[in-house]
């Protein structure tokens, strides 16, 4: 009986092993599912912008710019895990402040393959660009999801303002409310997205919107960082996770007319 048991338990030791391998090989492909909106035309306003982010290999990431002539702010939007920057155009265009929507590699028109290092190393060239391209303006930081995180990892004290939906402390901390806690995440998970270190230098002005019935960044994983940033506005939702940006986008533009000047109303 004890012999069997001892095989037992290697056998299971040799398969959550196993599982653990799998996990670490195709986070990547779980993560990241690039998409293109070919058939989805660009708000009016828009126009298509290109920037070399790698040099070496020749590799661009390209986005869009809405509103650019227009007063106020300068939103630097980082989308979701699936999504075509493109496809927020129309939304962003309704806030009647100029817009930067950069794609990660792979997604819509941007070269290469996405990842955690290259999708943060291409935002702070992106943000460089915007200030370049926008001098003397503020600029307010806002992200989707995963794209909260990358907007929190680049964020620096020359940054105006944020609207962070569905925020989270790192992806390790979003699995682990899943099935997945059965597995050592802290080393598993490579692509970390750890958000951490920088929520005690965010700015003064945030706005946090979240839905508390979401079931992908669960309600409780985003009040974990809200108590990290205690100066945040906050507008909760009861929709599911991926309509909590479309519902909220009048709280967004409230938000931004009561911290900033020169807005359309």
């Amino acid at each position: 009986m004890g012999r069997k048991l001892r095989q037992l338990g290697r056998a299971l030791g040799k398969l959550y092993l196993l599982v653990c391998a799998v996990l670490w090989g195709i986070q990547g492909l779980v993560i990241y599912r690039p998409v293109t909106d070919e058939d989805r035309l660009p708000a009016r306003s828009s126009v298509e912008y290109e920037i070399v982010v790698d040099e070496k290999r020749g590799i661009k990431s390209r986005g869009y710019i809405v509103n650019e002539s227009a007063p106020g702010p300068v939103i630097l939007f980082f989308a979701g895990r699936m999504e075509d920057s493109l496809g927020y155009t129309h939304a962003l265009d309704r806030l009647k402040v100029p817009a930067v929507l950069p794609n990660y590699r792979g997604h819509g028109k941007s070269d290469g393959r996405p990842t955690e290092k290259t999708a943060i190393a291409d935002a702070e060239i992106t943000l460089q660009m915007v200030r370049d391209r926008f001098p003397d303006r503020p600029i307010v930081l806002m992200g989707d999801s995963l794209g909260s995180a990358v907007a929190i990892r680049i964020v620096d004290s020359n940054i105006a303002g944020m609207i962070l939906i569905s925020p989270f402390r790192s992806l390790a901390h979003v699995a682990n409310r899943s099935v997945l806690r059965m597995v050592p995440l802290r080393f598993v998970v490579r692509h970390k997205y750890d958000t951490r270190k920088k929520l005690d230098s965010l700015p003064d002005k945030i706005l946090v919107i979240y839905s508390t019935t979401d079931t992908i960044i669960y309600p409780r994983e985003t009040e974990r960082v809200l108590e990290k940033i205690p100066q945040a506005e906050v507008v909760t939702d009861d929709s599911e996770h991926y309509f909590v940006f479309g519902r909220n986008l009048h709280k967004m533009k409230d938000w931004l007319i009561e911290n900033f000047d020169d807005i359309d109303s």
